[in-house]
């Protein structure tokens, strides 16, 4: 009697693991926490990478890191910040079929402190991830004959993670 409550359990379990293997699927529109954009773009990395790093200077991102060879591009944080730019770290990463863009951005707290979040398509229109991510989203469009795609990314911090070791975290 006990055994088909346990295969199913065990059906359950096993379609739960295999799902969660998937690679995240990839979507021509936000959905819900999405927190990364993909861009598909026939333009050579270089020219992206200056084409994003002249858009993000001109709209107050202070650049961090360029590496061509790599193909990444990231914004530093600054702690108090003034303007959304100053609470935001862009990522721009090359992939074998276009660009990988996330953001963290920062809510500060007491004495100088901040927590770093994922910008996600989340909430409402004013939710600070969703104003990050909708930022993050106007920043892909710069890139040259991009078409955009959005995907989900684990990520490995939270409310309590500190914001140094948040700004570390690759997701």
């Amino acid at each position: 009697m006990r055994r088909p409550g346990v295969f199913l359990l065990l059906t359950l379990l096993l379609t739960g693991f295999s799902a969660a293997a998937q690679p995240p699927q990839e979507a021509p529109a936000p959905f819900a926490r999405a927190n990364v954009v993909l861009v598909r773009t026939t333009a050579r990395p270089d020219s992206v990478l200056q084409t994003l790093r002249q858009y993000l200077t001109a709209r107050g991102f202070l650049p961090d890191s360029m590496d061509a060879g790599r193909g990444l591009l990231t914004t530093t944080v600054v702690v108090p910040a003034r303007t959304l730019a100053e609470q935001m770290k862009i990522s721009a990463r090359r992939m074998p079929d276009g660009w990988r863009l996330t953001a963290l951005y920062t809510i500060e707290g007491p004495l100088n402190s901040a927590t770093g979040f994922a910008a996600q398509y989340l909430g409402l229109e004013s939710a600070p991830n969703k104003i990050a991510f909708r930022t993050l989203e106007e920043i892909a469009r710069a890139v040259p004959r991009g078409t955009l795609r959005y995907s989900r990314s684990k990520v490995r911090f939270g409310a309590f993670t500190k914001l140094e070791d948040a700004l570390r975290m690759p997701w």
